[in-house]
């Protein structure tokens, strides 16, 4: 059984893997480390081992590394060839391991390698469009959003790096929570249309982004649905105060804040609107999501 392990160059967190979570997993089996060493590197480390006949592929940084796994495997293979998924959470939010239980203890991870028993997952497909308006397809495992998400995302890309990445992100989101204008979106899904002025839309798969922000408490991955969360045009303290309740796993009641499950989304604005997955841009509006119920196989608990 081949196991690759494609690990984030720039986590904080690279020592302890190498000191305390390799050694621990070593002990068992055969395993490759490809670090990556620029942005992006991930997406083509995935390629690589997928072309190898790696049988098992695990992202060990954050949800942005899980991201460009899932987008480099999903580029060369299909639901019948796909090697195994699985995920070491070494990022600083690690908003998808939350809802799939998954912790760094070294420990735990082997027991599921050797369990050796992945479970069927969810995962979105998103069909939008690039700068020059031509059609693009990306995948996420965790949550697609527009509004401040991507708003904030671009805030980050511009930020000197000398900030560093915890800095640079409470920044951006602090300047993007003053200035961000709701945006005018219309929503289309199979049973149900919505069209207004939004501060945040949010197609989850998972239960939490932007560092544990539940949007979808109850999101489960592997029931075939999206939890789809508008946060309208709600007030802007108002809306601060709701971003602490979703902190702690608690639904807002409010008509200005929906909670809606589907299986798929066309999302559509007159304006330039960002699309954003793991807190990297993918593309503009007009968009359409589809859920793949259980397209990959993922280590989860």
């Amino acid at each position: 059984m081949k196991i690759i392990i494609i690990l984030n160059g720039v986590s904080k967190k690279k020592k302890k893997f190498y000191y305390s979570i390799l050694p621990v997993l070593s002990q068992k089996f055969s395993i490759e480390v490809l670090e990556t060493q620029f942005a992006n590197h991930a997406y083509q480390l995935a390629v690589e081992a997928v072309t190898r006949k790696a049988n098992i592929i695990i992202a060990a940084g954050g949800d942005g590394t899980l991201n460009q796994v899932l987008n480099g495997m999903m580029s060369v293979t299909n639901v019948n060839s796909s090697p195994t998924l699985g995920l070491i959470p070494l990022g600083s939010g690690n908003d998808f391991a939350n809802t799939a239980n998954l912790t760094s203890d070294p420990h735990a991870l082997l027991e599921l390698l050797t369990k050796n028993q992945p479970m069927p997952t969810d995962i979105g497909k998103v069909i939008c469009r690039n700068s020059q308006l031509q059609e693009i397809t990306h995948y996420f495992i965790n949550v697609c959003s527009l509004g401040m998400g991507p708003a904030t995302v671009q805030r980050m890309e511009k930020s000197p790096s000398w900030l560093g990445a915890d800095l640079k992100y409470l920044l951006s989101i602090v300047q993007t929570f003053f200035t961000h204008k709701p945006e005018v979106i219309g929503l289309q899904t199979p049973t149900w249309n919505w069209k207004g002025k939004a501060r945040v839309v949010a197609i989850a798969n998972g239960q939490s982004f932007g560092n544990k922000i539940y949007i979808a408490p109850d999101a489960q991955s592997d029931d075939g649905v999206f939890s789809t969360f508008i946060a309208s045009n709600v007030p802007l303290f108002k809306f601060l105060l709701y971003l602490q309740q979703l902190k702690s796993k608690k639904k807002i009641t409010d008509n200005q804040i929906i909670y809606y499950n589907t299986t798929k989304v066309e999302l559509s604005s007159t304006k330039i609107v960002m699309l954003e997955t793991e807190g990297e841009l993918i593309g503009l509006l007009p968009a359409t999501i589809e859920m793949l119920p259980g397209q990959i196989r993922f280590f989860r608990k």
